[in-house]
């Protein structure tokens, strides 16, 4: 792959198919839990987070840029959402908006949008307002995760997207997944495996060269995805494996002023089938 293996070093200080025994065995332990809340697939019903009023506790540029994606966008994630899930939505759109906006990005609208690695879709809206789809699908693998208050996964991304139109949340593994769609998101896709053990998967489920392979199948011709990396290093990184299945790199942008503080500069890149 190309351009992957020097990135992943420098990203974990060790090359990128070496794992370690500790990996491993953390590997066997999230596998069991994984597996465990699969075959439960616990659910309560939707949740549905409260609105706690306006968001407090800004910094001004928070304050000025969270007013201007809001008049701009028409929409005010807190009205309907806690202050954190708002501002969740508010930096994601802020990414989307830069980038729109650096790169001279035309972004249709009245798309197929679907999501990958949706986690719990707590974000949902900020993807709806951006795009404007006429239908959206989050799809994640580990949907049926629990909560230390006994909820999953499922149970908050049905409250995230409750009111959304033409949205839906699916439980299901990418690599396998498939239906067409005009715009292919993915936030912060596991291109190395550190990550994912961090996020309490199962190595068996880590292989980003399948899941970029998926995304060029199920991408319409004509059609965009949008990737968003956590760092330079690490998008460096997915560029090799795109690149690999043959998706072509559109636009890349630097996100430099990131709407909450982060370790590193966020990068989001535009691919289209080569």
């Amino acid at each position: 792959m190309k351009n992957t293996e020097q990135a992943s070093t420098r990203l974990h200080g060790q090359p990128p198919n070496e794992i370690s025994l500790t990996d491993r065995l953390r590997s066997g332990y999230h596998r069991f839990w994984y597996e465990a809340s699969q075959a439960l697939r616990w659910s309560w019903g939707p949740f549905r987070e409260s609105s706690k009023g306006p968001l407090t506790n800004l910094s001004p540029s928070q304050q000025q840029r969270t007013e201007e994606l809001a008049k701009f966008y028409r929409s005010r994630f807190e009205k309907s959402l806690p202050p954190e899930t708002a501002l969740l939505n508010y930096s994601y759109l802020d990414v989307l908006d830069r980038a729109r906006q650096a790169l001279g990005w035309t972004v249709p609208l009245n798309q197929r949008v679907c999501d990958l690695g949706s986690a719990n879709f707590a974000y949902a809206a900020a993807l709806h307002t951006f795009f404007h789809p006429n239908c959206l699908a989050g799809v994640e693998v580990d949907g049926h995760r629990l909560y230390c208050n006994g909820r999953s996964r499922i149970d908050y991304a049905r409250g995230h997207i409750q009111d959304l139109p033409q949205t839906e949340y699916v439980i299901a593994d990418y690599r396998q997944f498939t239906r067409q769609a005009d715009i292919i998101t993915a936030w912060y896709p596991f291109v190395t495996p550190k990550p994912l053990l961090a996020w309490r998967l199962p190595l068996s489920l880590f292989n980003p060269s399948a899941l970029f392979a998926q995304v060029a199948t199920n991408l319409v011709i004509g059609g965009t995805f949008v990737m968003i990396n956590h760092s330079p290093d690490e998008a460096e990184v997915a560029r090799g494996i795109a690149e690999d299945v043959g998706l072509v790199c559109a636009g890349h942008y630097l996100h430099k002023v990131p709407l909450r503080p982060r370790i590193a500069d966020p990068v989001l890149t535009i691919w289209h089938h080569g």
